[in-house]
Order: structure tokens, then C-alpha cells, then sequence
């Protein structure tokens, strides 16, 4: 019984599994690879998008909590306000830009690696 077995075993591993691959398997391969990335780079977005608010929400509560005074300021238009206004704004056009660079330039290149 035993050599039966072995003697089938044998025969079976000697021929080929035939199959065959759909003519557009290679196409459903790069669609799926495709919506997986996509599905990657929306996740990445958002996370890098919540961190953004984060950051800025932690920053006015902080400034609104150790310096109300500044805040208040803002509803005037004094000169503090004036220079206020457009370094928040370049705050935070600088950490998208770091955000970015960073996905770029070192998360894109470690996942090569």
C-alpha cells in the first residue's frame, strides 16, 4: 500500500500542473497594484492633513491659553496684528511644505530601500 502510494506521489509530481493565465491577467494586476496606491496615497494625505490641523490647533491653544492678549489683538487692527496675520500664514504654508518634502524625499526613499 505504501509503495502504491509513493509510486503515484512520484507519478504525479513528474507531469506538469496545467493552467493557464487569463489573456488580461497582467491588466488586473496593474489595476489592482493601482487602487491599492491610490488607496495608500489617500491614507498618507490624511493622516499628513490631521497632522497638520493638529499642529495649528495645538499652537492656538497655546497661544490662547499663555497669551490671550495676542488673540484679542487680532480683532484690532494694531501693528502686532499686522505682522501677525502673515507669519501664521507663512507657518503654515512652511509645514505643508516640510510635510511634503518629507514624503518625498525620505519616506519614499526608505520604502524603496
Amino acid at each position: 500500500m505504501k509503495e502504491r502510494i509513493e509510486k503515484l506521489i512520484d507519478e504525479v509530481l513528474k507531469s506538469e500542473p496545467s493552467f493557464e493565465l487569463s489573456k488580461d491577467f497582467k491588466d488586473q494586476v496593474i489595476v489592482a497594484i493601482r487602487k491599492k496606491e491610490r488607496a495608500v496615497q489617500r491614507r498618507l494625505y490624511s493622516w499628513m492633513l490631521m497632522g497638520t490641523l493638529v499642529i495649528f490647533g495645538f499652537g492656538y491653544a497655546t497661544i490662547s491659553y499663555f497669551l490671550p492678549s495676542v488673540l484679542e489683538s487680532l480683532g484690532s487692527a494694531n501693528s502686532l496684528s499686522d505682522k501677525l496675520i502673515p507669519g501664521a500664514v507663512l507657518v503654515c504654508v512652511a509645514v505643508l511644505v516640510i510635510q511634503y518634502l518629507d514624503k518625498r524625499l525620505v519616506k519614499e526613499r526608505m520604502l524603496k530601500t
